[in-house]
């Protein structure tokens, strides 16, 4: 386990925000719009949860990785358990990660089509069970 004076402070040079996975064109559309952009990703953490990642310094980290309002820090800071570093985890932190649109539009070819494709070919067989006159 990473020792205080060894951190590299990795949690105070991003922001997640927790989004719903993406179930429509739509939201596969707005995901690729978010990777366009710079220092923005999205991935699927260990616990199957989306996150928007924004890779920005917290303003009050200095040269040295330590916080220079430590007493004061928010909530979300002095909770964040040293187990659930990203240095100190056993396994990846992400079972999905996408930086780049194209890495987003790869999965959509590989992925979303084939399973679109399946799921709508599955209607038209339960259609085809009707009997219309």
């Amino acid at each position: 386990m990473i020792k205080c004076e060894d951190c590299r402070a990795e949690c105070c040079r991003e922001v997640c925000v927790e989004m719903d996975a993406p179930e429509t064109i739509e939201d596969w559309d707005i995901l690729r719009w978010m990777v366009a952009h710079e220092n923005v990703a999205v991935y699927i953490d260990d616990e199957d949860a989306w996150l928007v990642e924004f890779k920005t310094k917290c303003r009050k980290l200095n040269d040295q990785n330590r916080c220079t309002i430590y007493k004061t820090r928010p909530k979300i800071c002095s909770e964040h358990p040293v187990d659930n570093c990203v240095v100190n985890a056993d396994e990846p932190a992400e079972k999905l990660r996408f930086d780049t649109l194209e890495q987003v539009e790869k999965h959509i070819e590989e992925v979303i089509k084939p399973k679109l494709l399946k799921e709508s070919q599955k209607q038209l067989e339960d259609l085809d069970k009707w009997k219309f006159s």
